[in-house]
């Protein structure tokens, strides 16, 4: 049996609460408290990031779909309500694909509706330099590269709590006003484990345009357009969503000015998130 580790806050239908990568779920915290009344949240941390046992294969959506239903059977949860940022936007919307009648309708918080960068600097730094080349050897050599490069970067250290400037910092970079909401996100980052880098990997092969194209649960994409942040970003952003609502899916969208991080936007629409997710209030509970 996987080990998982989630906080679980509220009461009434479930929802599981799937956070970016380099987080944990402590991420949602801050929609929980704002959902508790209505619903029970879990703050699921993801495979091999902060302290749910990873994934010890190469990872494709079928298996992070797995992942998530294990949980939701093993916890008998029944259907379940998702919400989900970035990489665990990613998780979610493969559960979602793969296991329709588990979810009663999902929420995607910046995510799904544009491809991964194959050179992905703005989300891992110089080090996204590096990613296409380790990529194509992870597909020759899969979890034995990963093992090696585990033991060199996986430390039993923990982490010092983030200083005044680096909350600046964060801030300025994604367009955020400082909230305590953030700093304590900030102040709790999930630690890379094992089976980290394979769901890193995984994550960079999904063809996550695809899997948005295939759905066929109710869905509630909020997404920041970039513009005034990134010049360059918000064209993308703009032509993916273009290219998105040409077919015909069932998807409901909200467009947010500002970055990645839409949900710690001062602006966030909580009370349409609200509504959207007790639509199936009462099937949930029946």
């Amino acid at each position: 049996m996987r080990h998982y580790y989630a906080e679980v806050m509220g009461n009434g239908c479930p929802v599981i609460f799937l956070p970016a990568g380099g987080f944990t779920g402590e991420e949602g915290r801050s929609l929980a408290e704002a959902l508790r009344d209505d619903f029970e949240v879990h703050l699921l941390d993801l495979p091999g990031f902060g302290r749910s046992e990873g994934i010890e294969q190469i990872v494709s959506s079928e298996q992070l779909a797995d992942w998530v239903n294990d949980y939701v059977v093993t916890h008998r949860l029944g259907p379940v309500l998702v919400m989900a940022h970035s990489l665990g936007g990613a998780v979610g919307l493969a559960f979602a694909m793969h296991y329709p009648k588990q979810v009663e309708r999902l929420v995607l918080l910046d995510q799904g509706h544009k491809a991964f960068p194959r050179v992905p600097l703005r989300e891992y730094g110089v080090f996204g330099l590096t990613v296409p080349i380790l990529s194509g050897l992870y597909r020759l050599f899969g979890p034995r590269l990963v093992r090696k490069i585990e033991t060199k970067v996986i430390s039993d250290e923990g982490t010092s709590p983030v200083t005044v400037e680096q909350v600046k910092a964060f801030c300025a970079q994604t367009g955020l006003t400082e909230r305590n909401e953030i700093r304590r996100a900030l102040n709790d980052p999930a630690k890379f484990g094992r089976g980290g880098l394979n769901l890193l990997f995984g994550f960079y092969h999904l063809d996550v345009p695809q899997l948005m194209r295939s759905l066929q649960v109710p869905t509630l994409l909020i997404y920041g357009d970039f513009v005034g942040l990134d010049d360059k970003e918000a064209r993308v952003t703009k032509s993916a969503m273009m290219d998105l609502q040409r077919h015909e899916l069932p998807i409901t969208y909200i467009r947010m000015t500002g970055g990645h991080f839409v949900h710690w936007n001062p602006a966030f629409p909580i009370e349409q998130v609200r509504q959207f997710l007790q639509v199936e209030k009462v099937s949930c509970l029946s």
